[in-house]
């Protein structure tokens, strides 16, 4: 068995057995595969059975941010700004919404293009959709009603 299956599977028995103090964390895992694509695997309980299901869905942009902050090793506010920038966000509109400076923003900024290995907005955002979207759009995945691929 895989070992994100496995771990997920351990992780709904922890919960079942109060073992583990955070029993508000719902079972899950996310795995990179080999054709690049982020997937999220959550366990749960059968009722009808009993048997647990590991169920295997495409990553949301939401869930693959924290993962893409450690992969480029961003700090906390490193990555908010890089969240805002993939948004369309100006510095003078992140930095309104962030109540920091623009100068602060520009900084920010310059540690995040020097750990992507990207000199401008531009090229991350572009790193990013060569790496996330472009492979579906290619593959003739259509949108679902929230504008996601299916």
């Amino acid at each position: 068995m895989p070992y994100a299956v496995s771990a997920v599977v351990g992780r709904m028995l922890a919960l079942e057995q109060g073992e583990d103090g955070q029993s508000d964390l719902i079972p899950r895992a996310r795995l990179h595969t080999a054709s690049g694509q982020w997937l999220v695997l959550h366990a749960s309980r059968l009722s009808a059975t009993g048997q647990i299901a590991v169920i295997f869905e495409v990553a949301r942009p939401a869930e693959i941010a924290p993962l893409i902050m450690q992969v480029y090793d961003l700090s906390k506010r490193e990555g908010e700004i890089m969240q805002l920038v993939m948004r369309g966000l100006s510095t003078a509109e992140i930095s309104q919404m962030l109540h920091i400076s623009s100068d602060t923003v520009q900084d920010h900024l310059k540690a995040v293009f020097e750990k992507a290995g990207v000199r401008s907005r531009r090229e991350l955002v572009g790193n990013l959709f060569a790496q996330q979207y472009q492979p579906r759009i290619e593959a003739g995945r259509g949108l679902d009603i929230n504008g996601w691929f299916t």
